[in-house]
């Protein structure tokens, strides 16, 4: 039996990473710097998810 792919375990808590950081996003008041950087961030790890979900499927 084949070892399970690491990176769909890699998908997985970049996925978890993903919803707490939207979270703390909307949690963020509007327009201040903690939002603006915890968006950035989001945006990176989003970046991430979607790039490993491409390689998953390609």
């Amino acid at each position: 039996m084949p070892e399970p792919d690491p990176r769909r375990a890699r998908l997985a808590e970049l996925r978890q990473q993903l919803e707490a950081l939207g979270l703390q996003v909307n949690a963020a008041p509007v327009g201040s710097p903690e939002r603006d950087r915890l968006a950035e961030k989001f945006g990176n790890v989003l970046a991430g998810v979607l790039a490993l979900a491409e390689e998953l499927e390609g």
